[in-house]
């Protein structure tokens, strides 16, 4: 321990820095909410890929596909809060299914 050091912000030379992620009990920044809610306004059909949709900030994105008239389709493997909104549901590990989609006709390479 006595030869770890902290990573130390360039600006204050604090040795607390926090990550670019949104923790669990944390507020989504509304300059992100806002470019989310027109990416979602934008698109023809929202996928939902690996998420049980139990956090508000993440299930109020399908709300607002499905209030739009969007269509909704989710990869999870077992339930999630969106099941009931769900157009098409895949019910499996998403890496499963995106390697059949994503590459189809190439050979996988796990690591």
């Amino acid at each position: 321990m006595d030869r770890f050091r902290w990573a130390q912000c360039p600006k204050c030379n604090s040795d607390l820095l926090k990550p670019d992620v949104i923790f669990f009990g944390d507020n989504v920044p509304k300059p992100r909410v806002q470019k989310v809610r027109q990416l979602v306004s934008d698109c023809d059909i929202l996928l939902m890929i690996g998420s049980s949709s139990h956090v508000f900030s993440g299930y109020r994105i399908v709300l607002q596909a499905k209030e739009e008239g969007k269509k909704f389709a989710l990869i999870n493997i077992g339930p999630t809060r969106a099941d009931h909104l769900a157009d098409v549901k895949v019910n499996s590990r998403a890496g499963l299914v995106l390697e059949k989609v994503l590459l189809p006709n190439s050979e996988i390479k796990t690591w």
